[in-house]
């Protein structure tokens, strides 16, 4: 003997408003997915409240000074904080006479000077005053606004010259009024 069971995949729980459902096995299609979908919902808002709850709790305990190691005196924690702050200090009066010492190169690098040892600073600084268009050791830049340039000799040059059978006969005619005279004083030296 089998027994026949309908089971309905909503039956004994609630949707995500609190709202119990219809455990009829009567539900069409429609009404079955917007039940998941409402409750697939109701699971994505409660996993991004908790999400955003972890993540403020995360940012809270960041903001919070570190906490003194087990043990340590309130002076000893004192001491620690004067060192920081004396650390600081003297990262700020490094950046600050190095900007002194290399103003071009610290217009260049702002304060992330401090950051740099003096040799390179300094190099940084005669590359500067050079006023080299480019840093050392790198490819010249090409500005693409530039007119272009152009090579004697190079088709489109500022020398070039048309082949001499697409030249018409008024431009062979210029040619040879423009060369007669070098032509007639190459003549007089040779002689």
């Amino acid at each position: 003997m089998t027994e026949e069971r309908q089971t309905d995949a909503t039956a004994g729980t609630e949707g995500s408003t609190g709202d119990p459902v219809e455990t009829s096995g009567a539900q069409t299609v429609e009404e079955v997915e917007a039940f998941w979908r409402n409750r697939s919902s109701g699971k994505d808002r409660a996993h991004n409240a908790e999400t955003q709850a972890l993540k403020s709790q995360i940012e809270a305990l960041k903001a919070q000074p570190a906490p003194a190691p087990v043990g340590e005196s309130p002076e000893a924690a004192r001491i620690r904080e004067l060192e920081t702050n004396l650390q600081q200090e003297r990262i700020a009066r490094a950046a600050a006479q190095l900007q002194a010492q290399y103003p071009m190169a610290a217009g260049i690098l702002g304060d992330s000077i401090a950051n740099l040892p003096p040799e390179k600073v300094a190099a940084i600084e005669a590359w500067a005053e050079s006023g080299a268009p480019q840093a050392p050791g790198s490819h010249p830049i090409i500005d693409p606004n530039a007119a272009p340039r152009r090579s004697p000799g190079i088709p489109g040059g500022l020398n070039s010259q048309k082949p001499l059978k697409e030249k018409s006969k008024d431009e062979l005619l210029s040619d040879l009024r423009r060369l007669a005279p070098a032509f007639a004083a190459q003549e007089r030296e040779d002689s």
